[in-house]
């Protein structure tokens, strides 16, 4: 009798320890897939607040008006959302100079921005409210803080020199002479 050779496969332990080790992998690399893609929706959101504080900055130092001192709110819409926004005005120990806090984030409220602007877009301001304990700025995704001066100048010149020439009304084939032909080259320093 003769013996036939014994073939050997992977046991049911063998491949149940296999799996296990491919389920564990493959877990571990869905969890750090999801917690990329929550890092990018949080610093998505992050920049967004943080643009939304800026503007709100920017608007407070190129009005015309110094802002009063306290605390306000309001909302503005950027990139589809709605976000709310709270300044605080503190006046500073030199004389005519005012500390500028303000602080954004996200409602959740989405908001259809792909219509025509109808008005002007500018955020809008309520009433001062407390903003809580301290506990409750931590909700705030961002802040930006700026310094605002009292002197203001109410010269409204334009700064800079006005371009030469115009060049929506430029014969077709060019800049130049009529008919398109270039401009002869100029002579001299700059």
């Amino acid at each position: 009798m003769k013996h036939l050779p014994r073939q050997r496969g992977f046991t049911l332990l063998e491949v149940l320890i296999a799996l296990a080790i491919v389920a564990m992998s493959v877990g571990a690399l869905l969890g750090t897939i999801t917690s990329s893609a929550s890092n990018i929706i949080y610093l998505k959101d992050k920049t967004l607040a943080e643009w939304v504080a800026l503007n709100r900055l920017t608007e407070v130092r190129i009005d015309q008006n110094m802002p009063a001192k306290g605390k306000r709110s309001g909302n503005t819409v950027m990139a589809g959302m709605r976000w709310e926004w709270q300044e605080e005005v503190v006046e500073l120990p030199i004389k005519g100079m005012f500390r500028v806090e303000v602080r954004a984030h996200a409602t959740g409220e989405l908001v259809d921005d792909t219509r025509a602007v109808e008005k002007p877009a500018e955020q809008k301001l309520s009433p001062g409210t407390s903003s809580g304990s301290s506990k409750d700025s931590i909700a705030w995704t961002t802040s930006a803080v700026g310094v605002v001066g009292s002197a203001r100048s109410d010269i409204r010149d334009a700064v800079a020199a006005p371009f030469e020439g115009n060049q929506q009304n430029q014969p077709p084939g060019g800049p130049g002479t009529p008919g398109g032909s270039p401009a002869p080259p100029k002579t001299g320093a700059p």
